[in-house]
């Protein structure tokens, strides 16, 4: 799957299935994928040495990386001349500090009343996924395989759009 198709197929589980109406909406949105991108990448961290924990967490962080670039109306494209390189470890570490700027960016623009610097965020959120696709090599995977298998659980847990009976059923998960 390629990622922008992946970026179009999330929206299906998005709020507003990522077309926000109104400013409230936009917020809404932008604030739940900022939360949901920090949280993702604390669990990617956790799941390090879990090699099947790690690509469903994987799968996460796009999700949550690609909802922010769709709220903020890019679609992905990658950056030249940015070279991605390191031990999983210094991969993990360079997402969690880019979701952190990202999120502090979301914070600041929601709840602090700053204009948002959208420019500095697409470029963030792009070096974030391009860590994720040479995070995912070193797992012997594509960004690609992991994102369709994000779709796949998403198809699952919620046969229809999101909605929050099936968030706490959860019926893709063993309980």
């Amino acid at each position: 799957m390629e990622l922008n198709k992946f970026q179009e197929l999330s929206k299906r589980t998005m709020p507003f299935k990522g077309e926000p109406k109104n400013p409230i909406e936009y917020e809404n949105g932008l604030t739940n994928y900022a939360m949901g991108l920090i949280g993702e990448c604390t669990e990617v961290l956790s799941a390090a040495n879990d090699r099947e924990s790690i690509l469903k967490e994987i799968g996460d962080v796009s999700h949550y990386a690609f909802g922010i670039l769709t709220y903020l109306g890019e679609t992905y494209e990658p950056l030249a001349n940015y070279f991605v390189e390191g031990t999983k470890e210094k991969l993990i570490e360079k997402i969690l500090i880019l979701s952190g700027d990202i999120s502090e960016q979301v914070k600041k623009f929601i709840f602090h009343r700053h204009e948002l610097n959208s420019s500095k965020v697409k470029i963030a959120l792009k070096m974030l996924i391009e860590n994720l696709v040479v995070l995912a090599e070193k797992y012997d995977y594509s960004l690609e395989t992991i994102c369709e298998m994000n779709i796949d659980k998403l198809k699952m847990r919620y046969p229809e759009s999101f909605n929050t009976e099936d968030s706490k059923k959860r019926v893709d998960t063993v309980q």
